[in-house]
């Protein structure tokens, strides 16, 4: 894996118009709940920070935008499209991006270490997932499995029993293994840490074809 992640604190973010170009302030001017505005922010600064690093220019030269607003943004350098395999998350006051040029998709999640009532298990979780029942334990597994949507790049398409994840290894089942089998049934490295930021889990999915 050749993962650079970048973490933005989103107490501490610059003004927007020294990040944003005049296409993503448009739309950002939109947004009016704070913490929404807050968050789209901190993600673009965190994504930018690593397009800057791997293909030159300025923040304000790249707009990470989604066609209407919904769904996976594309990333443009000026009229320019940009490929890299990215992928964005945010909890608590934190934002994450991280790219892997290397890789065919990549998938993150970062969620905060808290209790979980039993109807969220019963919801999220399929039993042969429960391999234990701590809140350590049950946010790692919430964060393999955000990860690995993210990784299909489904959205809220899929159920989250047809992506399950035991003792760290992904599973598909349904829709979720027709979209993974479109990309080409890429070999999956999950990976998830609770050292990254005190108090959190996050989790790392990144897919290569065995043929890389």
């Amino acid at each position: 894996m050749a993962v650079t992640l970048e973490v933005v604190n989103l107490l501490n973010l610059p003004p927007s118009d020294l990040v944003l170009s005049e296409r993503e302030n448009a739309f950002y001017q939109t947004l009016k709940l704070p913490k929404r505005r807050t968050e789209w922010l901190g993600g673009r600064l965190a994504l930018k920070k690593l397009l800057v690093s791997h293909f030159g220019g300025k923040q304000t030269d790249f707009s990470i935008l989604a066609a209407g607003g919904v769904g996976k943004p594309s990333i443009w350098q000026g009229t320019k499209p940009v490929t890299i395999p990215f992928s964005l998350t945010h909890s608590n006051g934190y934002a994450i991006a991280a790219v892997d040029p290397t890789a065919l998709c990549i998938g993150i999640d970062l969620e905060r270490i808290a209790p979980r009532i039993q109807a969220w298990k019963n919801d999220f979780f399929h039993p042969s997932e429960l391999l234990a029942q701590d809140d350590a334990f049950l946010t790692a597994l919430w964060t393999q499995k955000e990860a690995l949507v993210k990784l299909l790049g489904s959205g809220l398409t899929i159920n989250s029993y047809e992506v399950r994840c035991i003792g760290g290894n992904p599973q598909f089942l349904g829709k979720a293994l027709q979209i993974y089998q479109n990309l080409g049934a890429p070999q999956i490295t999950l990976t998830t840490s609770s050292n990254l930021l005190p108090g959190f889990q996050f989790s790392i999915a990144v897919g290569n074809l065995t043929n890389f």
